[in-house]
């Protein structure tokens, strides 16, 4: 499980990282750090900094995860689109600090509320992504969208068909995808391979997006990790435990899973 450890990376909120520094230090967590908004705000850059240098300096790799409560960078209200990119500006301004391997972003769309206006939503958030997708470009570290409520992949798939870069990807949480999808996994993939650049890998049985470690639900990871290898994709793979106890045996069922496909 060490071994593996060093070969995936773990989310960590920024509030939870002064309680486990130590531990990611010592074991060389390569990590994914999220920020909310108030971080944002509040966190001093120096802060930041020292963090990012003890990390950098210990061989820790880092990704980052992007603010998204409430964030809605296609909103029919133009004042929640200013702020949901003001947001997501504030987020790309420490990118120079982590100087992350990719950065992980949600689309905001959800289709319980936005499906009545499906398109002009999507429109609308155009100006969003093409913005941050080009300060992406010029810091070449790639953007990735997650899928979260949506039902099926086509929003993705418009979306990067509209911006296409190399810095542009995406980022598929199998957790969401079986709790809140209505398309299976393997469609996902087929529609989405060629951008697929991360995994978020977490289990639950389908009805609450319970964050529940691998195996202990009902997803299917060896027939995932199969249809992956046939499509000859290696996506970053980010264990995103909910407890510190289940960081061990989301280790353990992610080894099980890996050894069936040998």
């Amino acid at each position: 499980m060490l071994k593996l450890l060093a070969d995936v990376h773990i989310s960590m909120p920024w509030r939870f990282l002064p309680q486990y520094l130590e531990m990611i230090l010592h074991y060389r967590m390569n990590l994914e750090i999220g920020f909310d908004a108030n971080q944002l705000d509040a966190v001093p850059r120096t802060e930041m900094n020292a963090v990012a240098s003890k990390l950098q300096k210990r061989g820790c790799r880092i990704t980052l995860h992007g603010p998204f409560w409430d964030l809605s960078p296609g909103s029919v209200d133009s004042l929640i689109r200013k702020i949901s990119k003001l947001r997501l500006d504030q987020f790309m301004r420490i990118f120079e600090i982590f100087r992350p391997i990719q950065v992980v972003c949600h689309t905001g769309y959800d289709p319980r509320h936005h499906g009545g206006h499906r398109q002009i939503w999507l429109d609308h958030s155009m100006g969003t992504w093409e913005d941050l997708v080009r300060q992406a470009e010029k810091l070449g570290i790639p953007l990735l969208l997650e899928n979260v409520w949506e039902h099926d992949p086509l929003l993705h798939q418009e979306i990067f068909r509209r911006i296409p870069s190399a810095c542009f990807g995406f980022c598929l949480d199998v957790g969401h995808q079986n709790c809140f999808s209505k398309t299976s996994l393997d469609q996902w993939i087929e529609a989405l391979s060629d951008f697929l650049m991360e995994m978020h890998l977490h289990d639950n049985d389908g009805t609450r997006d319970a964050h529940l470690p691998i195996g202990q639900g009902n997803i299917d990871f060896v027939t995932l990790f199969r249809v992956l290898e046939k499509a000859g994709k290696k996506p970053l793979l980010t264990l995103e435990p909910h407890r510190k106890e289940h960081l061990v045996e989301t280790l353990a069922g992610l080894t099980q899973v890996l050894g069936k496909n040998r």
